[in-house]
């Protein structure tokens, strides 16, 4: 066929009324097994594909969500993706996931293009990994989407949006206090920009524990990708009369995997020379060598709790459209909660 096939065009070869045929398309509970493997297999054969959009403005079924992330090259979106789809699973929703800030490099205007076309989609509900814009809130808002935070924090004049956030500052406390146990004084965090809201409460519990222990903490900046972090430290490292810190602590995968390369080149060696700590789990962790020690905030469970809550207030939009009454995404002070991280200790860290 030259052309798009059409509903038509499926109700044509299969013999079938439209009504059948859509009805069987969305999994409708009035049309016989026979007929929708029927239409299935036409479907498939014609290269129909439905138009999901349009589907959701009939219907009103909110099936579709979008997961916003910040570089997919960290491992704690897969594992938070993990808990997402598991709750999906059993609500017959599905989920995207829309980038916006690729290789690490964040920009409003990805960012305000992304959030336009998740509304021309009709996406039903965003769970975000970055916090997105006041303007980006209130728009959203007024389509009647619904968003859950995760890992970033919610614009602080968004204070009924819904977040699931873990707490940085006793994970970071943790952290310096079991590098302080090993006698280390001497630390480097290599830290992402602000932007992503988890980086002043990392900082501020590592600062913290360096006072508290008598330690010494520089902080020094990246951007939030291995390249620029393999630079970044490079460089750092490269200045005249620098020596090398006792410890180093790696903001996220992405940056760790940067520290690792530099350490590497160098023949430095973990722990002998540096101990080293990350945040953020990966199933490789225990097997490097030697095995990481890492803050572990769990995202997995993280997604079960953001989509459950997203779940609930979608659920509620639908009884709403069902009632006639404005479906207002349904946000309660529950929603807002603050978890805590692990530190797994392996041997990276001198154990």
């Amino acid at each position: 066929m030259s052309k798009k096939p059409t509903l038509r065009d499926l109700s044509e070869v299969t013999g079938l009324s439209s009504y059948t045929v859509s009805r069987a398309l969305s999994n409708g509970a009035d049309v016989s097994d026979a007929s929708r493997k029927l239409v299935l297999k036409a479907a498939r054969e014609l290269g129909y594909v439905p138009n999901r959009a349009a589907q959701e403005l009939r219907k009103k079924t909110r099936s579709t969500i979008a997961v916003i992330t910040a570089s997919t090259s960290n491992y704690y979106y897969l594992d938070l993706m993990k808990g997402i789809q598991r709750v999906l699973a059993g609500s017959n929703r599905n989920a995207v996931v829309a980038d916006i800030a690729a290789e690490g490099v964040y920009t409003a205007e990805v960012e305000d293009a992304t959030v336009q076309d998740l509304i021309q989609s009709r996406t039903a509900g965003i769970i975000t990994t970055l916090t997105l814009s006041t303007e980006n809130i209130k728009l959203l808002e007024s389509w009647d989407i619904p968003v859950v935070f995760v890992d970033s924090a919610p614009p602080e004049d968004a204070t009924r949006v819904p977040s699931i956030l873990t707490d940085n500052y006793a994970a970071s406390m943790m952290a310096g206090a079991h590098l302080a146990q090993h006698g280390h004084t001497d630390w480097l965090f290599l830290a992402y920009p602000g932007r992503w809201s988890t980086r002043a409460e990392r900082e501020r519990g590592l600062q913290e524990a360096a006072l508290k222990h008598g330690a010494r903490l520089r902080v020094l900046e990246t951007e939030n990708d291995s390249k620029s972090a393999h630079r970044t430290l490079s460089a750092y490292l490269d200045a005249p009369a620098r020596t090398l810190p006792r410890a180093i602590i790696a903001g996220n995968n992405p940056l760790l995997h940067g520290v690792l390369t530099v350490l590497q080149e160098r023949g430095i060696a973990v722990p002998g020379q540096v101990a080293l700590i990350a945040f953020d789990e990966f199933a490789w962790a225990p097997l490097l060598d030697p095995p990481l020690t890492v803050v572990d905030e769990d995202s997995e469970s993280i997604g079960v709790l953001a989509a459950q809550t997203l779940t609930r207030i979608l659920d509620s939009q639908i009884d709403a459209d069902r009632r006639g009454v404005p479906p207002v995404p349904d946000y309660r002070p529950e929603d807002r909660r603050e978890v805590s991280a692990d530190l797994i200790v392996r041997r990276s860290c001198g154990c």
